[in-house]
């Protein structure tokens, strides 16, 4: 619901903002078909039950290329880390504080149709696959000690659907917002042993990254 209400909140500021410019005169035509940008981002991650962690934040950077109007090629980079942590007493009488972390970093590519909404503002959405790369840490804190342990995640094949708000300032700078939503599962490599070796049987072994991101950046125009 959070990342919902904020995308609805950025959809609003996006409006508003063309709104409040509508009397300017309209910015000249980009100059490239290139675009490269950035964003920061928040996923929401609900349905990772088998981590405990509602949500990730991270950033990326983008690429479009528009190659025929209305369409636009889409490339984008980004990194998430979903984090958790629990108590562990252990058959001895002992208690460590056990924290996993799981990095997803996704290669995403989709074609984007573009719709303008007046001489500033568009409307953009379409369809996505990517590949996502999975890592995991393990990290146990017991009599000041700390251990360290990898743990293997699988990576994966998924599909995304996308759909933003994008208001050039002017020929070379514009700004976007955006709600991405996310179909992506994986698992813990050799999940039985590893678990219940380095004490984090409390992580399940199919972890399931689906959820909706919400994304707000800046696009340049070269």
């Amino acid at each position: 619901m959070k990342p919902f209400i904020c995308w609805c909140a950025l959809l609003g500021w996006a409006v508003g903002l063309a709104q409040a410019h509508g009397a300017d005169p309209p910015a000249a035509a980009p100059v490239s078909p290139f675009h490269l940008g950035a964003y920061v981002s928040y996923w929401d991650l609900s349905r990772l039950e088998g981590l405990g962690s509602e949500g990730a934040g991270g950033g990326g950077i983008v690429g479009h290329f528009r190659f025929a109007a209305p369409f636009e090629l889409d490339l984008r980079l980004s990194g998430f880390g979903a984090r958790d942590s629990r108590d562990i007493a252990t058959e001895d009488g002992q208690n460590f504080e056990n924290d996993v972390t799981i990095v997803a970093m996704p290669l995403e590519a989709n074609i984007l149709v573009r719709l303008p909404l007046g001489d500033n503002l568009s409307l953009y959405g379409g369809p996505g696959f990517g590949y996502y790369l999975f890592d995991g840490q393990s990290n146990s804190h017991l009599n000041g000690k700390e251990t360290v342990y990898d743990i293997e995640v699988d990576d994966e094949f998924g599909l995304y659907a996308l759909a933003g708000l994008r208001f050039r300032f002017s020929s070379r700078l514009a700004a976007f917002v955006e709600g991405k939503y996310t179909w992506i599962e994986t698992s813990i490599e050799k999940a039985t042993d590893v678990r219940r070796d380095i004490g984090i049987d409390w992580v399940e072994q199919e972890l399931d990254f689906s959820g909706l991101a919400v994304n707000a950046g800046l696009l340049f125009t070269f």
